[in-house]
């Protein structure tokens, strides 16, 4: 599944990610960086990182009990959270109580994701992956820092 968010999802993990690290302080230092993952994992996410079309077509089939378009445990618990908030919507909102797809355009830009929708094994390697990209930046700008130095 190409994911369209990515960029979006991975600057949200890792800030997550890092102000889990910042509130656990001196603690954080005895934490696993798995365990500290974990905490990330299951924070609320700042928004659910999904297209409209994607979460429409699979949040409907599955409250009509049809098959989806997903085998993964956590899309399918994110489509679950999806439909529930939707439905909660239009029962809390009657101008929506027809409007299936208003509603759910409402809680894909208003609602934050109750959790980040990705493996602890996942996240940890998407982390790891990030923080050397990171590294990777940091030292060409240090490089390219010294050659501008020499050029002067």
């Amino acid at each position: 599944m190409k994911m369209y968010f990515r960029n979006d999802f991975e600057r949200d993990f890792l800030k997550v990610y890092e102000q889990i690290v910042k509130d656990s302080g001196k603690e954080a230092l005895f934490m696993s960086p798995r365990e500290l993952v974990s905490k990330a994992v299951h924070s609320p996410a700042p928004k659910f990182y999904i297209t409209y079309e994607m979460a429409r077509r699979n949040v409907r089939a599955l409250l009509r009990g049809l098959h989806t378009d997903c085998n993964n445990k956590l899309k399918m618990q994110m489509y679950a959270d999806i439909a529930r908030l939707t439905i909660d919507y239009q029962r809390r909102h009657k101008r929506y109580a027809d409007d299936f797809n208003g509603a759910l355009m409402a809680v894909l830009s208003e609602y934050p994701a109750p959790r980040f929708y990705i493996s602890e094994r996942s996240a940890y390697n998407m982390l790891c992956a990030l923080r050397r990209q990171r590294q990777r930046k940091n030292r060409n700008k240090i490089f390219n820092n010294l050659q501008d130095e020499k050029q002067v």
